[in-house]
Parts: C-alpha cells; structure tokens; sequence
C-alpha cells in the first residue's frame, strides 16, 4: 500500500459502501509523521453510506499515536488539508467509527517509537 505521495496522480482512492480498504499495511515501511492513502468514499445507489469503521493494530504494544482524520476539502500536491480529527488511537488494538460523512479520509501516524507494524483498514458501511 503506497502512503500519499504529492507525485502520484491520483491524490485519493475512490470507495463505496460495503468496500474494506487498507490505509497502512503492515508491510510498509513507516517513519512518523507519516500520512496514509487518502480515501473518497462516494455515496449513490441504491445504498447510501451509513458509517465508516476504521481498525487499527499494531504488532506489539506501541508507543505511538494514530490519528483518523476527515475533510471536505481535497488532497492537492502538497498533502492532504484541513483535517478534522476523529479519533486517536493509541492502544495496541482499536476502532474509530465515523458517521460525519466527510468527503475524504485518512490515517496520520504522528508518532512512534514502538509497536512494530502498523495496520489501519477502513470497513465502508
């Protein structure tokens, strides 16, 4: 899983309702402050999104902060903008759920100095 690069031409991955999307994987190499995929869920269809559960896990107990964040303003070359925290996730295993119905998404790993790899899996509902 690639983690946000101001080059790459598509700044934001498209989901929908019913998509599991991984943010972080655990093979990523990460050094805090390190910033995810930005996702955009799309709403339409005959099923609208309801919420937006995200599972994060580290290896071992971290030392770390993770920190879900949304947005309504789109991601540009420099980086993703206006972040509205949604939670923060400091334990080994946790989930953050958001029915705020923000345009864009994604995980920012502020800090770490231990827990060993990181997941973050956004489930859309």
């Amino acid at each position: 899983m690639p983690i946000f690069n101001g080059n790459a031409n598509n700044l934001a991955t498209q989901v929908q309702s019913g998509d599991t999307v991984p943010l972080f994987a655990a093979t990523d190499s990460l050094t805090a402050p390190a910033v995810s995929t930005v996702i955009a869920p799309v709403d339409g269809g005959p099923v609208q999104r309801s919420a937006i559960t995200f599972q994060a896990h580290f290896a071992t107990t971290p030392t770390a902060s993770l920190t879900i964040k949304g947005s309504n303003f789109s991601p540009t070359a420099s980086g993703v903008q206006h972040g509205i925290t949604i939670g923060t996730i400091t334990t080994q295993d946790a989930s953050v759920t958001d029915t705020s119905a923000y345009a864009f998404y994604w995980a920012s790993l502020d800090s770490q100095t231990g827990g060993g790899a990181l997941t973050v899996i956004a489930h859309i509902r």
